[in-house]
């Protein structure tokens, strides 16, 4: 395996509207990758900075395999540039963003599953959880197209219900540098109590309130002061964290499809949230299931929160 090299303190990451540079504002995530098989040492790490970065985790051609079935899937819908090759990526003329969620077909195939529900996997999270683990039906298969991404959140508020002791778990499929969109979380935010027992409390679909906390990269740097964290990933690689680390997604710059997944992992005795398991016909509920109805917008709770 080929390990990016280490990010130069003054390389500048281009977050939507505004710019940083390594070194101050924004540091490249610490490899937790010598640690994988000492789970004491995992736990320890976990517990201090929220957050596992584990390079190679799935094994590289396992997730550029899934990479490949993805993008296959992409061309059927015609959202590859025609006369480039599959495997290339290469964002077509509608600059389509795809997530495949509910389209099991493509989110369910083996070669997905093959990564995310491997042996290797399960027996990891089986040994840090310390039982039997399940992992949510739903999968996030995310096909991020020219400036596509996500904002600032804390998963509590998505896919909180039920246990705690609950994993993220975020792999890159393919290789995502620092203008491809990578995964960016705030560094200390699974400790900020004040965000914890407020907008970290809210459930979106019981609490019919909006899940983002925040679209600007700036604000949590200056007003809530967390330094930023990412890194340039290759396929393979994953980050792992809590119910509460607050994270984001840059803008994806270049002209090519950032593919990455995101599944959750906990002990199959504990508490489910149920939303995220199948039905009896084989679909689930999932998020933003009230229809109709008006969601409390982020501005007038921060208000009353003081946030």
């Amino acid at each position: 395996m080929n390990t990016p090299k280490k990010i130069q303190t003054g390389t500048p990451f281009e977050f939507g509207e505004h710019l940083f540079h390594f070194g101050g504002e924004i540091v490249e995530l610490a490899d937790s990758t010598p640690l994988l098989n000492n789970f004491s040492a995992l736990h320890g790490k976990m517990r201090e900075d929220g957050y596992l970065f584990i390079r190679g985790f799935h094994p590289r051609e396992d997730a550029e395999k899934a990479a490949h079935w993805t993008l296959q899937a992409i061309a059927q819908s015609g959202g590859l540039k025609p006369d480039t090759p599959v495997e290339a990526g290469i964002i077509g003329e509608t600059n389509q963003t795809f997530s495949f969620f509910r389209q099991t077909e493509v989110a369910h195939a083996t070669p997905i599953l093959d990564v995310v529900d491997s042996e290797r996997t399960m027996q990891f999270y089986e040994e840090f959880l310390g039982g039997p683990v399940i992992t949510f039906d739903k999968r996030w298969l995310r096909c991020m197209a020219q400036g596509g991404h996500n904002h600032f959140h804390y998963d509590s508020v998505y896919v909180g219900r039920g246990t705690q002791n609950r994993y993220t778990m975020w792999s890159a499929l393919t290789d995502i540098d620092l203008e491809n969109g990578p995964l960016v979380i705030c560094l200390g935010s699974h400790r900020h109590n004040r965000l914890k027992s407020t907008y970290g409390a809210t459930d979106m679909d019981r609490d019919l309130t909006e899940a983002v906390f925040s679209t600007d990269p700036r604000e949590m740097v200056e007003k809530f002061g967390f330094t930023l964290a990412t890194a340039h990933f290759q396929p393979g690689d994953v980050i792992i964290f809590g119910l509460y680390m607050m994270h984001s997604s840059a803008p994806n710059l270049s002209d090519r499809y950032r593919i990455s997944i995101d599944t959750r992992y906990q002990l199959a005795h504990e508490e489910k949230d149920d939303r995220f398991f199948f039905r009896a016909d084989g679909s689930w509920l999932g998020n933003f299931y009230n229809k109709g109805v008006d969601y409390r917008s982020i501005v007038e709770l921060r208000r009353e929160w003081g946030l």
